[in-house]
């Protein structure tokens, strides 16, 4: 449950190079098990790892993924890079053919013999600047829109960066008569402003746990690397308002795909569904709603505590620890002693664990031995606890934040005028 994809190829391009630029186009982290011997490759096909006995091979979401254009097609399907619809599909697939035709003169030329070199340079010159870039120039300047298709980056527009970068190696103004592809790469590669290849969500949010952490948790749990960009001051919120990029005037707001999203629900259901954490089918997706609100309200409970005045903290704290021992992880303790998995729904990691191991964390602030009567919860906090991607996020130095002070409920108070 690293999060992380591994790639299995040799330690250079090939055809795994463009199964790395898609992953890096979409913000995921990956390992690479290089085969650096025989042996290597030999290994992999008596393990039976390669249903064709050749590489490339890509290990994620619990599958052994083999041929170069699947393995694509997946990760493109999986990260939003293949259009909307089967139209905007159908032309990415067209666009997508011819660079791999051109990417096949480009990555054999390195491998001819040397009386062969030279006319196979110029053939492959000569179709890059008459057959293929002519093509991609025309579709720009007929779409009238930064990418090739549709109004949002897909795996055409990254494979075209990739292929255009490759000709350039060999004939560095190749792309001298196409003035569109000189500025889709400053757009896809160059403009910091636009953020296209970035790939990593961005959240917007004060610099404490609130409504932003648990979108935090299940970016982490994901293995999805992101940024923060900080409400420091009562004129930072005031701006994102004024800009219009709050839909309700609020926050948390996360950029993500080409969205601003807003309304933490909203926004966590996206991840999930994004990340595969929200179960295989619809009936799945029912429980983790249920289990998901549930530790919603008990975190919802403890996060307003520190607001509480003062006289009344002491009766707010004993109906928290009420209201987690007696309603919400009995709940939870009886899901996983009836279900007889390591996970509350299905037998995989889901956003219903995340959140659950949230607010047991969270519960356990309020009181350390909180969970004594829940050994399942105990066996689940410790299972949880250790998935790599969650057992990073859990480190001190990490993007989770602190248990709300004084000095924090002063700021917000400032802030948001409560």
């Amino acid at each position: 449950m690293s999060g992380k994809p591994r790639l299995h190829y040799f330690n250079g391009r090939g055809r795994m190079e463009a199964i790395r630029w898609l992953l890096a186009a979409a913000g995921v982290e990956f390992e690479e098990s290089f085969v650096e011997k025989k042996e290597d490759l030999t290994k992999l096909q008596k393990d039976g790892s390669l249903l064709f006995q050749q590489v490339p091979m890509v290990e994620m979401d619990g599958m052994k993924l083999v041929q170069t254009r699947a393995i694509a097609n997946y990760i493109s399907t999986k990260y939003n890079l293949y259009g909307k619809d089967l139209k905007e599909r159908t032309l990415i697939d067209m666009y997508v053919e011819g660079m791999f035709d051109l990417n096949e003169l480009l990555m054999m030329y390195i491998i001819q013999p040397a009386d062969k070199k030279e006319q196979h340079f110029a053939n492959m010159i000569d179709k890059a600047e008459n057959r293929y870039f002519p093509v991609f120039e025309k579709v720009l300047k007929d779409h009238g829109k930064d990418f090739l298709v549709g109004n949002q980056l897909s795996r055409a527009d990254v494979q075209l960066l990739e292929i255009i970068l490759m000709a350039e190696e060999y004939k560095p103004d190749i792309l001298a008569k196409f003035p569109l592809l000189q500025i889709i790469i400053f757009i896809l590669s160059g403009n910091k402003n636009s953020e296209i290849m970035a790939g990593k969500p961005k959240l917007h949010y004060t610099k404490g746990r609130g409504k932003m952490e648990s979108i935090r948790w299940l970016l982490a749990a994901a293995g999805v690397e992101f940024e923060e960009q900080f409400i420091e001051k009562k004129e930072d919120l005031e701006k994102l308002r004024n800009d219009g990029v709050l839909l309700f005037q609020q926050v948390p707001m996360v950029e993500i795909d080409g969205m601003r999203m807003v309304q933490t629900r909203a926004i966590l259901s996206y991840i999930a569904a994004k990340y595969n954490l929200y179960g295989k089918d619809l009936k799945e997706r029912a429980w983790i709603d249920m289990y998901v609100e549930g530790t919603t309200d008990l975190m919802g409970m403890i996060m307003y505590l520190p607001f509480q005045p003062a006289d009344t903290k002491e009766k707010n704290l004993a109906l928290i620890i009420e209201r987690a021992t007696t309603r919400y992880f009995p709940v939870y303790e009886k899901a996983l002693k009836d279900h007889g998995q390591d996970y509350l729904v299905g037998n995989k990691l889901s956003w219903a664990d995340v959140h659950l191991l949230e607010a047991i964390l969270m519960a356990e602030e309020c009181k350390a031995d909180v969970l004594s009567a829940f050994p399942q919860l105990q066996a689940f906090k410790g299972r949880i606890s250790n998935i790599p991607t969650i057992k990073k996020f859990l480190q001190p130095g990490s993007q989770r934040k602190p248990p709300t002070d004084e000095k924090f409920v002063a700021f917000v108070r400032t802030i948001f005028n409560v």
